[in-house]
């Protein structure tokens, strides 16, 4: 099942509304239907903090939307990129510039601040840096039910 087939899903079982969703989330009606209608949508315009409370109000945990369930073997904390980037960077002898038009994204800013960043930034972005860092994804979405 598709990602937002699995957040119309959730949403129908927590017996709420799209237009409910859509104000607590502070999206439009239009916006939190194409959720509901685009797999890549979730990840494509949403932050990670916004599809961290999406899956708050729909009662499952973001893994839950993302990965139907799937846990990776590791869970990295966002503020821990810099220095993975920084190590990248070092092991492979590319330039912060090499490796942005990699990533396809600035990354000043996110060295600076991460969280700020992530909070910004759509979850493809996230997405993007792992995947060029060599990392499952999923394993710097933060576990929201976690110690």
């Amino acid at each position: 099942m598709g990602t937002a087939a699995l957040i119309r899903n959730y949403r129908v079982r927590a017996g709420k509304s799209r237009q409910e969703a859509a104000e607590h989330l502070g999206l439009n009606e239009a916006w939190y239907h194409d959720l509901e209608q685009h797999d890549d949508e979730l990840t494509s315009t949403l932050t990670l903090f916004q599809a961290i409370e999406l899956a708050s109000f729909l009662g499952v945990r973001l893994r839950d939307l993302l990965a139907d369930g799937r846990s990776p073997a590791e869970l990295i904390d966002l503020a821990q990129l810099p220095s993975r980037i920084t190590e990248h960077l070092a092991r492979t002898g590319m330039s912060v510039e090499q490796f942005e038009e990699e990533v396809g994204w600035e990354l000043h800013e996110f060295m600076q601040s991460p969280l700020r960043v992530a909070a910004e930034s759509p979850m493809m972005f996230l997405q993007a840096l792992a995947g060029c860092l060599g990392l499952d994804w999923l394993s710097i979405v933060p576990d929201e039910h976690a110690g």
